[in-house]
Parts: C-alpha cells; sequence; structure tokens
C-alpha cells in the first residue's frame, strides 16, 4: 500500500509568483489546473509503475488544502479518476479549522482517519 499526501506547500506556493521558489519552479506563470492535474497523474502513474499491485490512496491532509472551497481536493480526484484504476483511491482528511501545522491530537484523528478509510475500502 502506497499513502501519497502531497500539495500542501504547492497550494501555498503557485499564488507567490515573486517568490524565489515560485520562479525557480514554474518560471513567470503559475501552473494551469489542467498541468496540476496532469503532473499529479504524472506521479500516480510513476508510483504505479513501480508497484504495480499496491492499494494507492492519493491523500490530502487537514491544513488549508482541505478548507471549504480549496480547489485542490477536485485536482486530486480529477487526477485519479483519469487514471480509471480501481486500485487507486482519493481520501481527504477533514479540514482541522486551527492555526499552525497539525498537533499531537489532530495528528491522531488523521491516522484514525486513514485507517478507517482503509478498513472500510480496502481490507
Amino acid at each position: 500500500m502506497v499513502v501519497i499526501n502531497l500539495f500542501q506547500n504547492d497550494s501555498w506556493l503557485v499564488n507567490r509568483p515573486e517568490h524565489e521558489e515560485f520562479k525557480r519552479e514554474f518560471g513567470t506563470e503559475a501552473p494551469t489546473e489542467e498541468a496540476i492535474v496532469e503532473a499529479y497523474r504524472n506521479f500516480v502513474l510513476s508510483i504505479r509503475a513501480k508497484y504495480p499491485e499496491a492499494h494507492i490512496i492519493a491523500a490530502l491532509g487537514s491544513m488549508d488544502i482541505t478548507q471549504e472551497g480549496s480547489p485542490w481536493p477536485g485536482y486530486v480526484a480529477k487526477a485519479v479518476a483519469s487514471l480509471d484504476d480501481a486500485k487507486v483511491y482519493t481520501h481527504f482528511m477533514p479540514f482541522k479549522n486551527t492555526p499552525g501545522h497539525p498537533r499531537v491530537e489532530e495528528q491522531q484523528k488523521m491516522a484514525e482517519s486513514l485507517i478507517n478509510f482503509i478498513e472500510e475500502k480496502i481490507y
């Protein structure tokens, strides 16, 4: 089983064209929705190539990436749907709605959420 949890930092960076890291990664223009979806799709395909029989969970954590109105869950869902692979799933953690990085209790909630998802959907 492979769990992918990416994009939290990307969600911050794509809106900051003045940032040096933005310039290094993207040049002068932010990636389009299509480019983001395609890049994620290709990343999942690279994981699939290395682990052809694995269940793959495309997850998003509980920070602002899963806040209501965030486009990122849609990007991940679209990429996963385009794969048409019954062993690739999406699982988005509920938005924690507290400042900063997740605390121990919030990490525990995410762990329980992922365990429940795996038990219900996969095993």
